[in-house]
């Protein structure tokens, strides 16, 4: 790792596979439409073929350089990065601020070993396209040696500063106990295939397929003989409502099932271990991915809930974790900042993980008091802007924009009537505890006040007259920050815990 280190030969496979992938659409409208109609007598047909072809070679040979030249090694406590072959780049990363090492591992990967390493500090990072599994682990290794080596010296001057005169064994058995080797990690959580199982069928599975199949469906669409195929089918289904009823039930569950197969296939193996003071998360089957939580960075604990998993007492866990990097990633357990640690799990049983994981928070909890005076105030304004466009709408196409309008202002309804009966908030011991209610889940925040960055209440003159505000908080969240919200309370409420911001008075 002291040498300069070259990427896994399977960079430039995957490079391969990177430039078949961007250019897969115009493959398909220059050879696979144009194909049909090509006239090989004609030159001139050949002039999008040739156009297409060596944009694909340029790329290649581009990404083909980016990975042949680009190096990695340790020197002194650096962590050093050079790539490019027109414009030469090299980052060094300082090792005591490295805080993660996150891998993720693609099927080919997987078969020949490789692995993408992603290396993040708290204001920056690199990622290596394609190492060896032996060289990532080796890297990792020799990156926590490093720190805790570093770590020692650090003590050892502070102890030499601050007590000199100070019996040098004891200094010994503090450097000791300073110099302890890594520990071994301990599975907190690893997920059964019963719970991954209903973890899929109640995770908006429906959403995730029409995600990724309309777009497939919509290339090919005129190529699919939809005609041939049901006009029998509409020989038995005279009627136009239950032709309709029929496609919508027919898509749903298709899309439902091939949904549920993707989320599976996704978190497969969901694991989580814990080592010193960090987590480490591992799932996936065909797209293994491994990150790292610095719990010493954490500003708030999430826990989100939708009503269907609210039912049968399943909730999932998020980590809200500070961080300046910015790196592009597809990582479907981490977003930003926001790291999902448990994403299927029973609420109590939850809570007594993520105790012993954060065990200076108490997770208070939460009782709604919010005010009935600001029940209407969720959906008066959008029921008002409705009626108008299905008024418009009646006039325009058909009465139905008038029950479509009734069915929207329902809903709304619905959400702020238990809007009332959940969201709160609750200012003890300098930790918050608060929860948003959206339209189909619930959000709740811990976090202690010294992660605040920001508090602030809104009040225009109609809320004033109903002695009501609206509260905000602001916590850092990855390079940005996350804004935590609470509409329609209690006026004397808020100045409670404005007090208890600004002067310390906690307790309700």
């Amino acid at each position: 790792m002291y040498n300069p280190q070259k990427l896994h030969p399977i960079s430039y496979v995957e490079g391969l596979i990177k430039v078949i992938k961007q250019n897969i659409f115009p493959f398909i409208i220059f050879v696979v439409f144009n194909s049909w109609n090509f006239d090989f007598t004609n030159i001139r047909n050949y002039i999008s073929p040739a156009i297409f072809l060596l944009i694909f070679l340029v790329t290649f040979i581009h990404h083909f350089l980016e990975v042949y030249v680009t190096r990695y090694w340790i020197e002194d406590e650096h962590f050093i990065v050079t790539s490019g072959w027109i414009n030469k780049k090299r980052k060094e990363l300082n090792i005591s601020r490295i805080q993660s090492l996150d891998t993720t591992q693609g099927l080919i990967n997987q078969i020949v070993g490789g692995v993408s390493l992603q290396i993040k500090t708290p204001s920056d990072g690199v990622e290596l396209a394609s190492i060896s599994k032996k060289q990532s682990d080796l890297i990792e290794q020799t990156i926590r040696e490093h720190q805790l080596q570093l770590n020692e010296e650090q003590k050892e001057e502070v102890i030499t500063s601050e007590q000199n005169e100070v019996d040098e064994q004891l200094i010994q058995n503090t450097d000791n106990s300073a110099s302890s080797t890594i520990q071994s990690e301990s599975t907190i959580y690893k997920m059964s295939w019963r719970s991954l199982l209903l973890m899929a069928m109640t995770s908006g599975a429906i959403g995730v397929a029409l995600a990724t199949v309309s777009p497939i469906l919509g290339a090919f669409q005129h190529m699919i003989p939809w005609d041939k195929w049901t006009s029998n089918l509409w020989h038995w289904i005279n009627s136009v409502f239950f032709i309709v009823l029929f496609i919508v039930g027919v898509v749903l569950l298709v899309s439902y099932i091939i949904g549920t197969l993707i989320t599976i296939v996704r978190y497969y193996n969901y694991t989580v271990t814990q080592q010193d003071s960090q987590l480490k998360i591992s799932y996936g089957l065909l797209n293994v991915k491994n990150i790292t939580v610095p719990t010493d960075r954490l500003q708030a604990v999430l826990e989100k809930q939708s009503y269907i998993r609210k039912m049968f007492g399943y909730t999932s866990i998020h980590f809200i974790i500070t961080s300046d990097l910015d790196i592009t990633s597809d990582e479907d357990a981490s977003d930003n900042g926001k790291i999902m640690i448990l994403p299927f799990i029973k609420q109590k049983e939850a809570y007594q993980i993520i105790k012993s994981l954060v065990p200076e928070m108490q997770f208070n909890d939460i009782k709604s008091d919010m005010p009935w005076r600001g029940y209407h105030r969720h959906f008066l304004i959008p029921s008002i802007v409705l009626m108008i466009g299905a008024g418009i709408g009646i006039y325009f196409w058909s009465a139905w924009s008038f029950m479509i309008a009734i069915l929207i202002i329902g809903i709304m309804a619905l959400e702020a009537y238990i809007y009332i009966h959940a969201a709160g908030l609750n200012f003890k011991n300098n930790e918050i505890a608060l929860r948003e209610v959206n339209t189909f889940s619930f959000n709740t925040y811990h976090f202690k006040t010294d992660k605040i960055i920001g508090m602030e209440t809104k009040q225009h003159p109609f809320l004033e007259r109903a002695h009501l505000r609206n509260i905000s908080f602001l916590i850092a969240k990855g390079s940005v920050f996350e804004d935590i919200n609470l509409k329609f309370v209690d006026d004397n409420k808020v100045n409670q815990y404005v007090n208890g911001y600004l002067r310390g008075e906690y307790n309700e």
